[in-house]
């Protein structure tokens, strides 16, 4: 039998035992580039999994959004039809939506809200008119404080339609008190936030009263593009910013008329006799809201006539409701494999042609 020299095994042993440690060691790094590219792998997949599922909800929301417009045009269609044409709730695009099942076990829901059917912010500085004589007994009410102004409100512009409505909506909001004199002091802000000039109202807030914040900035003396602009607007708490957004809107750009056979109980509140700063009580509000669902206001003629109306003139609130829309708020959300997408579409329509104006997957 042959025996290696003693050195010789020893030699052989240790490349053997470096032989282990190199395989071992090329084992760990092989292993450790596995567990690397499992991981790319399965993030690439996620990822790829999820841009699916996205483009695949946005494509149900583009959906409902054609079917939206679809039943403005067949309304619109109607409409001409007719020889009183008129947009209400009892109208196919103002019914209350159900979640449509979908094959890949998720659901559809769609629903549309006439937008002229709540307050234009913008409308705050149409119509603006110089004061020739204070506001004297033009801005008469049963609340003492609202018919004398206080001395910082003589000789000051005279309220248009639209900012007595605005007065009187702030004055309805639930959850925050805000008084006549407050609800004044809050328009003159939006209106100084809004108008192209730097002459701050008498209790108004322009530049330089933001100059003097922090962090400081300017007003945007523009029309507001956002609802959401309120929150830079002097006075505007939280509290009241998030109580006032159902029920305004800042489309169209051009200041409507607001329909009243859509405007909500809210909005109803806030058509009083053109003297009056107050809005109408709850009690009356509800019973217009009943009396339009009983088909009682078949033109703006009869809605006038109501006695709610009776105590005082309604000329200049005439000029500021109507009973046809053309702007419409599309809320649309889509739920596949557990994920909920949602899409805001303002969509204006203009005889058989329906726009989409803007569109959010946030916040309106």
């Amino acid at each position: 039998m042959f025996y290696l020299p003693y050195k010789q095994r020893s030699v052989i042993s240790r490349q053997r035992g470096a032989a282990l440690v190199v395989a071992l060691l090329v084992f760990a790094i092989a292993s450790a580039l596995m567990v690397g590219l499992q991981r790319d792998f399965t993030l690439q997949l996620q990822r790829g999994s999820n841009s699916f599922l996205q483009e695949q909800a946005w494509v149900y929301l583009e959906g409902a959004e054609n079917l939206a417009a679809m039943g403005l045009r067949l309304d619109a269609a109607q409409d001409t039809a007719s020889d009183s044409p008129r947009d209400d709730l009892t109208e196919l695009w103002a019914q209350e939506a159900t979640p449509y099942p979908l094959d890949e076990q998720g659901w559809l829901l769609g629903s549309l809200e006439d937008l002229e059917g709540r307050f234009n912010l913008n409308g705050l500085v149409a119509g603006e008119t110089a004061a020739s004589d204070g506001e004297s007994s033009a801005l008469g009410t049963s609340n003492p404080s609202a018919s004398n102004p206080s001395a910082s409100n003589l000789g000051a512009p005279k309220l248009s339609v639209q900012q007595k409505q605005f007065i009187r909506l702030l004055q309805t909001l639930e959850d925050v008190e805000i008084s006549v004199s407050e609800a004044r002091v809050l328009t003159d802000a939006v209106i100084d936030f809004i108008d192209q000039n730097d002459a701050p109202r008498p209790d108004g807030a322009e530049a330089e009263a933001y100059r003097n914040l922090t962090p400081a900035y300017r007003p945007s003396n523009r029309p507001l593009a956002s609802v959401s602009e309120l929150r830079a607007v002097k006075g505007f708490t939280p509290e009241i910013y998030r109580a006032l957004v159902p029920w305004v809107s800042v489309w169209p750009s051009e200041p409507s008329e607001l329909n009243i056979h859509t405007a909500p109980i809210t909005l109803l509140r806030t058509l009083n006799t053109d003297d009056q700063l107050e809005p109408l009580p709850l009690f009356d509000a509800q019973r217009l809201s009943d009396l339009r669902s009983a088909g009682e206001f078949s033109d703006l003629d009869t809605f006038l006539a109501d006695p709610v109306f009776s105590g005082g003139v309604t000329d200049e609130l005439r000029t500021i409701l109507g009973e046809t829309s053309d702007w419409f708020l599309l809320r649309a959300q889509v739920e596949i494999a557990g994920r909920e997408q949602r899409l805001y579409s303002v969509l204006e329509r203009d005889g058989q042609r329906v726009v989409s104006r803007y569109r959010s997957l946030g916040e309106l």
